[in-house]
């Protein structure tokens, strides 16, 4: 399922190591978090301190203590309980580079019980490891983070925006997990089949891929593909790329050296023009990239 790191990924270090909050309170905190490929510990960096969801902003595969790994990606969101062990293997040059937002134990186990009271007492309230992120909620938790940056948080305010997106993600883990519910003898299969999947389109992402192509690379056919990965996904493999390239035009919004040329960002992933661009971001994002780079460039 895994491959190896890309030939073209440099293990040079890129970055330094961070795992730093930006904004706490005795029941919620937000923080950014970044290990390169060549950090020490890039593959056990210990135990989770809080309960967590991350926003992936790079690509690793991420497996749980006594689970199958999977891809995180900046088109899903990993859930963590609190002493959370885990192993990260690289997929992305730049290492793991996420946005984390945290709740106290007692506050995840109220949220958990709107879904599930059972989980709700257990010893893990977390019952999943990652849920899909839509567009809307990755903006809106990156609106977040810039203002915790900026130090124009409350902590009215900052308790309820971060326990609401907690909360909005666990309700997605709930409803991708019976999306992707199979009985069958083969589900295990479709799993690492759609795996497989996202980790083709994040490698072809930028480029005019058929659903041929993805599925030569990961051998199957085009058929068993599409019916598979939107069976367990609850989205198309057009529509997993799509949040895929969205997510990549933000990173590159908030740069001024990319950020200007909108019909640059366009060309360069894979949209057919600027007002393409324009019509799938207030689609999917409900604003134009325009209005978000003027965010996200805001002081």
């Amino acid at each position: 399922m895994r491959a190896a790191l890309s030939p073209h990924c440099s293990t040079e270090p890129r970055t330094p190591f961070i795992d730093a909050s930006v904004f706490a309170t005795p029941n919620v905190w937000i923080g950014r978090f970044q290990c390169p490929v060549s950090y020490p510990s890039f593959r056990d960096t210990g135990p989770i301190e809080r309960c967590l969801v991350v926003f992936p902003r790079t690509a690793v595969w991420i497996r749980h203590e006594g689970r199958r790994e999977f891809l995180a990606d900046p088109s899903v969101t990993t859930i963590y309980n609190v002493a959370q062990r885990y192993e990260r293997f690289p997929e992305s040059p730049d290492g793991d580079r996420c946005d984390w937002f945290g709740v106290s134990d007692d506050l995840a186990r109220e949220i958990v019980s709107e879904f599930d009271p059972n989980a709700a007492s257990s010893d893990r309230p977390f019952q999943f490891e990652w849920a899909a992120s839509p567009t809307a909620l990755y903006l809106r938790q990156r609106a977040l983070l810039r203002r915790a940056l900026a130090r124009d948080l409350d902590r009215l305010q900052g308790e309820e925006d971060v326990i609401a997106i907690v909360a909005s993600v666990i309700r997605l883990a709930y409803l991708t997990a019976r999306q992707r519910k199979q009985t069958s003898p083969s589900a295990a299969r479709h799993r690492e089949l759609v795996q497989a999947a996202r980790a083709a389109l994040l490698r072809s992402v930028r480029s005019n891929s058929s659903v041929s192509d993805i599925a030569r690379a990961i051998g199957t056919s085009p058929y068993h593909l599409c019916r598979i990965f939107s069976s367990c996904t609850g989205r198309t493999l057009h529509q997993h790329r799509t949040e895929l390239r969205l997510r990549l035009a933000l990173e590159q919004l908030e740069e001024p050296a990319t950020g200007n040329n909108l019909s640059a960002i366009a060309h360069d992933l894979g949209f057919s023009s600027h007002s393409h661009l324009v019509r799938v971001m207030r689609r999917y994002a409900g604003t134009t990239p325009s209005a978000i780079r003027q965010f996200l460039r805001r002081d």
